[in-house]
């Protein structure tokens, strides 16, 4: 049970994060049961792209935002 709360609240948390970065925030259900996350980047030449996602359950929400690179 306490794995559950503390996956469910880290989905907020991720959630909460995706809005204050001002993120494409993205929600899809998947087959089957999955629990996990992923973070990555890819670095191109006007800035970088972030990815964020989080899986509990049944349903995975994904958060992308872009860095501009400034100067």
């Amino acid at each position: 049970m306490i794995i559950v709360v503390f996956l469910v609240t880290f989905f907020f948390i991720v959630l909460l994060y995706g809005m204050y970065k001002r993120a494409e925030i993205q929600f899809s259900p998947v087959i089957g049961f999955m629990i996990g996350g992923l973070i990555s980047w890819e670095e191109f030449e006007d800035g970088t792209d972030y990815t964020l996602q989080c899986c509990v359950g049944f349903i995975s929400i994904t958060i992308i935002w872009t860095d501009q690179i400034t100067g």
